[in-house]
């Protein structure tokens, strides 16, 4: 089949709207680690558990209060934001001055911890003698599709396309893309402009010199871990519109890009991650763009075009190893 300039268009369109999701995703992890040179393994994990915080939002709140489940992202972020604090304060705070490998081990714990959990809950059975028994429930089950996968219902954004000019936007990708667009340069302006801000960068660049300064660096990575993770929180309620969401997702699909996007970026740029977030979508688009119209006509398999993105990102990376915007945070 004869590949037109409307296919064309509609690749580039698709890989710029999925890159606006992948920038949303991978920029709170690019800030903690800017300021705390923390990789928070977990990350994907955040992603997820704002996945199905709105998919249960739209399944038990939406039909009872007729709410759109769309308002469920604010929610989100206030959600994920407090889970990024208590993390810190229960994993990172011990593990952060014990060198790179501790943060690292820990978070990894966590994520498989967080994949268990919203699949099977923590449900403990205790019995109190031989005829009678009953279940401790300190954490239910989150996952409603008991991990055969769930997204959100009570919405018609996952099936709504708009259409211009015969190119198609799909509602959930192009609110994603709107919401990178808001958010990440509204992130960069709180970086640039106010007085957390600046304390964050300078955390950064030379935490040791901000403490002499008279900056409480100990909040600022705080806020910084929390601010990372309810960014996450925003990435993980729109996720759910576009996907089907699985608890393994985490590990499975969205912390291999999410990780190529901010090394590609440059390790705690914001609008370095916008962009390389912009370039992986496209290069995850033209892959399978090639692969399916091209390369399956000579026998190679469709999913080479999961090959053909990574192939690219590594040369991409030996060209230029510090990422497109190589310095801290800017």
């Amino acid at each position: 089949m004869p590949v037109g300039l409307t296919d064309i268009v509609q690749n580039i369109v698709n890989g710029l709207l999925n890159g606006g999701f992948l920038a949303l995703a991978s920029v709170g992890l690019s800030l903690i680690y800017g300021v705390q040179k923390i990789l928070n393994i977990a990350h994907g994990a955040f992603i997820v558990i704002a996945a199905f915080v709105t998919i249960d939002f739209s399944i038990l709140i939406s039909p009872v209060l007729h709410l759109d489940p769309l308002i469920s992202i604010a929610l989100d972020f206030g959600v994920l934001t407090v889970f990024g604090v208590l993390t810190y304060f229960g994993l990172i705070y011990k593990t952060e001055n014990k060198g790179f490998e501790g943060p690292l081990l820990a978070t990894f714990g966590l994520s498989i911890f967080i994949e268990y959990v919203i699949t099977n809950g923590l449900i403990f059975p205790i019995s109190i003698s031989p005829t009678q028994s009953f279940k401790l429930v300190l954490i239910p089950v989150v996952d409603p599709s008991y991990g055969n996968g769930a997204i959100a219902q009570n919405q018609a954004y996952s099936s709504n396309v708009l259409s211009l000019g015969g190119i198609s936007f799909p509602e959930p990708q192009l609110i994603a893309f709107l919401l990178a667009f808001f958010t990440i340069p509204l992130l960069h302006i709180f970086l640039t402009r106010t007085y957390y801000g600046n304390g964050i960068r300078a955390t950064a660049q030379d935490w040791e010199a901000a403490e002499f300064s008279g900056i409480d660096v100990r909040k600022t990575r705080i806020l910084s871990f929390a601010l990372g993770s309810g960014l996450a929180g925003i990435a993980g309620g729109i996720y759910a519109f576009t996907n089907s969401v699985f608890a393994t997702e985490a590990d499975v699909s969205l912390l291999p890009l999410i990780l190529a996007i901010i090394i590609l970026g440059g390790v705690g740029s914001v609008i370095g991650t916008l962009i390389a977030g912009l370039v992986v979508g496209l290069l995850i688009s033209g892959s399978n763009f090639i692969a399916l119209e091209v390369l399956t006509q000579y026998s190679f398999p469709s999913d080479i075009g999961v090959l053909l993105t990574f192939s690219i990102f590594l040369i991409v990376l030996m060209v230029r190893p510090s990422g497109f915007f190589g310095r801290a945070v800017k």
